[in-house]
């Protein structure tokens, strides 16, 4: 009984990763404006029934993408505040950017989020890339903000902007250099770590202010 009812959810598995796979490989070709069901469906070798029987739509697809991407950074390092505190430290004393490589899995989530090739697509793509990356502010700010208040002693509601602005910030400049992790790409990183540390210093102080 227990094998019987594990095959039809392998078979589910099997036909979303196919139709997933396929919105992939057509987002290397074109925009996702551009894709309809039909040529996904076609792309992926299902008919239209199946589609509809795992997915409302093409965005539905898309979120869970997204999400596959998530969780795939997240299940290769988890980062929160405190360790992206420490790698903005660091990032402060370095000399050269090729010192930042070794802690690269520091880096918060919206900076790896694109590191595995097979989603960059999603990233790549005007339609969808921003949309993609609030849905990661959207899950990251549920422990990322209540330590920024602890830590900043700053409202909800500030902590949440300022930390829209540090995601948003750093989704434009991954946009500007096409998420690729060059030279460049960890110049940047080193130079936006220790923007981000004078920044959070400046906080600490005037937090403290406020409590004196």
């Amino acid at each position: 009984m227990d094998g019987e009812k594990r095959k039809p959810d392998r078979r589910i598995a099997v036909t979303r990763s196919v139709i997933k796979d396929a919105m992939l490989e057509l987002l290397r070709k074109k925009s996702f404006d551009a894709i309809s069901v039909a040529e996904l469906c076609r792309e992926a070798g299902v008919g239209r029934a199946t589609f509809y029987t795992h997915y409302t739509g093409l965005m539905d697809v898309i979120d869970e993408l997204a999400d596959d991407a998530i969780g795939n950074a997240a299940a290769k390092s988890t980062t929160g505040f405190a360790q992206v505190e420490y790698l903005a430290g660091q990032a402060a004393e370095m000399e050269k950017a090729s010192e930042l490589e070794p802690l690269a899995d520091l880096l918060p989530l919206c900076q790896r989020v694109a590191e595995d090739p097979r989603y960059k697509p999603l990233f790549r793509d005007d339609a969808i890339a921003e949309y993609i990356i609030m849905r990661v502010y959207r899950q990251e700010k549920a422990h990322v903000v209540p330590e920024m208040v602890r830590e900043f002693r700053i409202c909800e509601r500030q902590a949440e902007l300022i930390f829209l602005f540090s995601v948003m910030g750093a989704f434009s400049v991954n946009r500007a250099l096409h998420w690729e992790r060059d030279e460049t790409w960890y110049e940047m990183q080193r130079l936006m770590l220790t923007y981000a540390h004078a920044g959070n210093e400046a906080l600490r102080k005037l937090g403290k202010k406020k409590k004196t």
